[in-house]
């Protein structure tokens, strides 16, 4: 592991007086895309992870920023510029380089009916509980896992062991589990319904959610409902799901509450939608440090979730920080304040 320094990073990946708020078992990505035009972007920042990491840190500005947690995987091949934009989110980023190999890389390319095909170009390299052995994300408060039943298992299981072992009276991880959408299938229901009990939050979108079950998506609320409810029965009673709904928004359901549809952050401003990649997991980051931010609350954290997966999808790639000079603590995503987003978005739902 090495740690580079630049303008806009101390150097130092630990910092004992930051509480660990999230960390992300995601990979990092590097895309290129090529659309039905023609045209193609390349070296573009992309994975699940990246996603997810972005999601938590909109809401938590600089020192804070050091409470997300993640691990980024670079090859020979990795782009000096991308590594600067890293390390300027000054999060607790564990840059882990390797020449003998290549940054895992996807390609992305536009169908007729502008749905997006994905095919890795390069091996990836997954993040295990054993990677965060030994490091402060280990603290985390939540942790962001998208793969498979049996994987969640095994990182859920590890991450538990590690944290007792520590002997410093961590409660239980606080998990936060997105299915991988290749493995949403029949055969894969009942490792499935195996870690529900082990879950916090979980957060398909309604087509990974229907796909469990071989049924086609449904469109209309109340069947969407039906679905959700189907994994609920094999979930701790304080544990929720957050189903994610493209522009239909987010429909939470828990034992304790009920449900409840949060609409989707650009119902209200659909002129700014441009790319809807990777919004669901900016939405899951979004949920983890709003779940920690609210004290616990469900309601409140998809309403960050949501609020998140609307900066997302406002361009192709990720959000874009500007910091301030000279004011700790105010940053500014995409133009606009998060905090101000945020309260607009819970006064127009009524959380």
């Amino acid at each position: 592991m090495t740690v580079d320094v630049d303008e806009h990073s101390t150097g130092k990946i630990f910092d004992d007086n930051v509480e660990m708020i999230f960390t992300s078992f995601g990979m990092f990505i590097i895309d290129e895309i090529h659309y039905l035009d023609g045209s193609s972007l390349f070296d573009v920042i992309g994975g699940a992870g990246t996603y997810a990491v972005y999601g938590a840190r909109v809401f938590l500005p600089i020192p804070k920023s050091k409470g997300v947690g993640w691990i980024v995987d670079a090859g020979s091949d990795f782009p000096e510029a991308i590594k600067k934009e890293l390390f300027s989110l000054q999060t607790t980023m564990i840059f882990r380089e390797d020449p003998s190999r290549l940054t895992t890389r996807g390609w992305n390319g536009y169908t007729e009916n502008e749905t997006r095909a994905f095919k890795y170009t390069t091996p990836k390299k997954r993040i295990t509980s054993e990677d965060i052995t030994g490091t402060k994300l280990l603290e985390s408060r939540t942790f962001h896992l998208i793969c498979s039943p049996e994987r969640a298992v095994s990182l859920i299981t590890g991450l538990n062991d590690q944290r007792k072992a520590l002997g410093t009276g961590l409660p239980p991880a606080v998990i936060m589990w997105e299915p991988v959408p290749d493995l949403c299938k029949p055969e894969h229901l009942e490792a499935c319904f195996e870690v529900l009990p082990f879950v916090d939050v979980l957060s398909p979108n309604v087509a990974e959610a229907s796909a469990f079950f071989g049924i086609e998506e449904p469109t209309e609320k109340s069947k969407i409902e039906e679905v959700g409810e189907r994994f609920l029965n094999y979930m701790q009673p304080q544990a929720a799901i957050v189903m994610r709904a493209g522009a239909n928004g987010c429909l939470v359901l828990s034992k304790s509450f009920g449900k409840k549809w949060l609409e989707a952050y650009h119902t209200s401003y659909p002129e700014r939608v441009v790319d809807p990649t990777g919004a669901g997991n900016a939405c899951v980051g979004g949920l983890c440090a709003g779940y920690v931010l609210s004290g616990g609350n469900v309601l409140v954290a998809t309403c960050y979730g949501n609020v998140a997966a609307g900066l997302a999808i406002e361009q192709v790639g990720l959000p874009r920080l500007k910091l301030s000079s000279d004011k700790i603590g105010e940053e500014r995503w995409n133009d606009s304040s998060m905090r101000e987003r945020l309260e607009e978005y819970r006064r127009r739902v009524g959380v």
